[in-house]
């Protein structure tokens, strides 16, 4: 059977964050400072909008030491409350509560701090992210902002051990690829003229791609190198492109918009 396709996808900017290299790949330069995008991606499916990642809370636009503590000293951000999450999907012609799929890539707190803004939706994650996220380990707490989660306990989530076939129809494949966090997971985007292999933070930037370098974030760095791998191949086998969140260099010569 034939696969079926995505009608187009937008790629919803948000907070831009400044970190060191060293913060993103293991042996990175800390000298050398990145200016990285936390974007969104909304898919537009005949079953229903599809939003990948929520990027920040958009509290620390206001107080963001406030927010994230003292983390947020050492990640620099910048961001408009024009550019929050629920004004980008208004500006493509739809509203937080046309959204009825929120794939979470994984639970870190530029990814997961839009949550509450669709609280009708159904959130797909990997297995033990979420319990990860309200108990991880202590050096890595600081990455994980639990009132992003509190207001989510009643939502609707489902949580997913393998790959999944979001819809039974090729359009969207939802792939494990742990390592980063528990549950971190990419998603294999089949759009009208392209695929689109979107990584999440299985890989941090291009660079790390071709060595195959982990983060000293990682929960498991074994199976971070696996993932990282594991979307090469797929990336090689099913000719798509990979679409590295973070990544400075992909956020400026990717379109914004696929159709």
């Amino acid at each position: 059977m034939a696969e079926s396709k995505v009608r187009r996808m937008w790629t919803l900017p948000g907070a831009e964050l400044t970190a060191p290299l060293a913060l993103l790949v293991q042996g990175g330069d800390p000298n050398t400072l990145l200016t990285l995008p936390c974007p969104s991606f909304l898919i537009e499916h005949p079953k229903g909008l599809v939003l990948f990642d929520t990027g920040c809370n958009p509290k620390i636009i206001d107080d963001a030491v406030g927010y994230w503590g003292e983390t947020a000293r050492h990640l620099p951000l910048k961001w408009s409350k024009s550019d929050t999450l629920d004004k980008q999907i208004e500006g493509v012609g739809y509203k937080t509560e046309d959204v009825k799929y929120v794939i979470l890539s994984h639970a870190h707190l530029d990814h997961a701090g839009g949550l509450t803004y669709f609280p009708k939706a159904k959130f797909i994650v990997g297995s033990n992210e979420l319990r990860y996220a309200y108990w991880p380990d202590p050096a890595r707490r600081w990455a994980f902002i639990l009132d992003d989660y509190i207001p989510t306990r009643g939502y609707d989530w489902l949580e997913l051990g393998a790959d999944f076939d979001l819809f039974g129809d090729g359009s969207l494949k939802f792939l494990l690829t742990p390592g980063h966090t528990p549950g971190e997971c990419s998603l294999l985007v089949n759009l009208p003229n392209r695929k689109i292999l979107l990584t999440g933070d299985t890989v941090h930037v291009r660079s790390a791609v071709v060595t195959e370098a982990t983060m000293p974030l990682d929960t498991n760095p074994n199976q971070s190198v696996e993932s990282i791998q594991r979307i090469k191949a797929i990336r090689d086998m099913h000719d798509a492109t990979m679409w590295i969140t973070h990544d400075p260099e992909d956020w400026a010569e990717l379109p914004h918009k696929i159709e």
